[in-house]
């Protein structure tokens, strides 16, 4: 079980740099390629929710999956297809993170391990809602209100908040991923080979 837990912390991180390369692939191999990347690393998180037993992430990745190549252009409004994107990303990392806990915790791992993996709960959490909050349609046309009008807009103010909460959030969330994940990894492989 250990072995697995291990193997799941290395697809989830191959999964980011796929998710990574997905947002970068529009500008040199196109649209296309950009739902490919996405798809696979929808499938990539799956396969780790798989070897970690956590079924509510395997669904999340399988929808995630289904909904990227299905519906290209997304769900509708875009504040739609955004809240349901933040919400599969959530029903996929934080049921893993409290799996890898509990992987932990059967090997007493440190505070500090355990410390990490719960900052990255919380920094997700933040991130993922004020991502949410950033495109409710109470904003809608608050950018092109602000031009016309010349002067920023309550609204668009606000908005511009939840843009760089969640921008700050989403890098602090993806450090804490990464040095969660490589941790778990790391430990999970040591006490596998002892």
């Amino acid at each position: 079980m250990r072995q697995n837990a291990a193997s799941a912390a290395n697809w989830v991180l191959l999964a980011f740099v796929v998710q990574v390369a997905a947002a970068f692939s529009p500008m040199l191999l196109g649209e296309t390629a950009e739902l490919v990347l996405l798809a696979v690393s929808y499938l990539m998180n799956g396969w780790a929710a798989w070897r970690l037993r956590c079924p509510v992430a395997l669904g999340a990745a399988l929808i995630g999956c289904a909904l990227t190549l299905l519906v290209p252009n997304g769900t509708g409004p875009t504040w739609v297809g955004n809240m349901l994107v933040n919400l599969l990303f959530l029903l996929i990392y934080l049921p893993m993170q409290r799996g890898f806990d509990q992987k932990f915790r059967a090997l007493d791992a440190s505070e500090q391990t355990l410390r990490i993996g719960r900052t990255w709960a919380l920094v997700t959490l933040i991130q993922r809602g004020a991502s949410m909050m950033g495109f409710l349609p109470l904003f809608e046309g608050q950018a092109k209100l602000s031009a016309v009008q010349g002067q920023y807009t309550l609204l668009f103010r606000v908005q511009m908040v939840f843009e760089i909460i969640a921008l700050l959030a989403a890098i602090v969330s993806y450090v804490w991923m990464v040095r969660y994940l490589w941790r778990a990894r790391t430990l999970l492989k040591e006490q596998v080979e002892e």
